[in-house]
């Protein structure tokens, strides 16, 4: 109960008690009926005005919490113009028993010098549905213009999902959430690099069938590069049972975008593992690369 509706209950019956002590007192009935009717009234007053100060009061922390919620709403749909990456490279290696590492390095920028304290960026996982909760994405390093930051804070968890059709992931889960870098930026210092490496645990499961690396554009981004290689003798080539050697669609919805995949699969090649390079990624879009490991 709030300290302000306690306090004026409070002060409702002890206004109370003090008429109903005068009124056993009085031995005159008339004025015991004419204090009775006040005390009535009194009563029926005071539960009118406690109805309406509860009303108010939750209509206050109602109106707290919308606007604390709108102000994350435009936060989250402000930081993207905030900051612009001139330059991201994924860079994927993948272990013939499902684990792979990722590492991310990038060159921001804040063009309007906003103050930006951090920035983040999206990171899923498919796994069995056997692995232990949160256990499939670690962040090993957080390091921006060469100062490292504590890793154990840097992801947040999201959701842990099961598919609504089991056979859509080999009857996997998939584990979301999000990668904080603490970029700093005010201006004073308008842009900076930094490199976040992860561990994705039982990941890639199935590499000798068929994997996606995922990459999300939630940034204007210049120029976006994707690395995938295979490790200890793994061989990763682009898969051959997709359509499209780069698959888009826009977060958030489950239909791909067939001509964003098509113009996109042109600057994907195979050398030495897959390699995709663009400067025409667009903002909001979700892309996978499926690949294919041979031992």
């Amino acid at each position: 109960m709030s300290a302000a509706l306690a306090a004026f209950i409070s002060a409702v019956i002890s206004v109370v008690l003090t008429i109903a002590g005068t009124l056993v007192g009085l031995r005159s009935s008339a004025s015991q009926a004419a204090l009775f009717l006040v005390l009535t009234w009194l009563l029926i007053a005071a539960s009118i005005a406690t109805g309406v100060v509860a009303v108010w009061l939750l209509a206050d922390s109602i109106r707290k919490d919308v606007r604390e919620l709108a102000h994350l709403r435009d936060l989250e749909a402000y930081v993207p113009r905030l900051i612009r990456f001139r330059r991201r490279h994924d860079t994927f290696v993948i272990a013939g028993d499902g684990n792979a590492t990722l590492r991310i390095s990038c060159d921001v920028e804040s063009p309007d010098a906003a103050v930006v304290p951090w920035i983040s960026f999206p990171m899923i996982a498919e796994v069995p549905q056997d692995t232990p909760p949160w256990s499939s994405i670690s962040v090993r390093r957080v390091s921006v213009d060469g100062v490292e930051s504590d890793p154990g804070i840097a992801f947040i968890k999201r959701e842990r999902k099961i598919p609504a059709d089991p056979t859509a992931l080999d009857g996997r889960l998939v584990e979301s959430g999000a990668v904080r870098v603490p970029v700093s930026l005010d201006p004073g210092r308008t842009r900076c690099s930094f490199t976040v490496e992860l561990e994705l645990i039982g990941a890639f499961g199935f590499i000798g069938h068929e994997e996606k690396c995922y990459t999300d554009v939630s940034y204007v981004t210049d120029d976006l590069e994707v690395t995938i290689i295979g490790q200890n003798g793994l061989r990763v080539s682009c898969s051959p049972f997709a359509q499209t050697r780069v698959e888009a669609q826009q977060l958030g919805m489950e239909m791909p975008d067939a001509p964003e995949s098509q113009l996109q699969s042109r600057y994907c090649q195979m050398t030495d593992g897959v390699r995709w390079k663009t400067a025409q990624a667009k903002l909001g879009y979700r892309y996978a690369i499926p690949v294919r490991g041979h031992p």
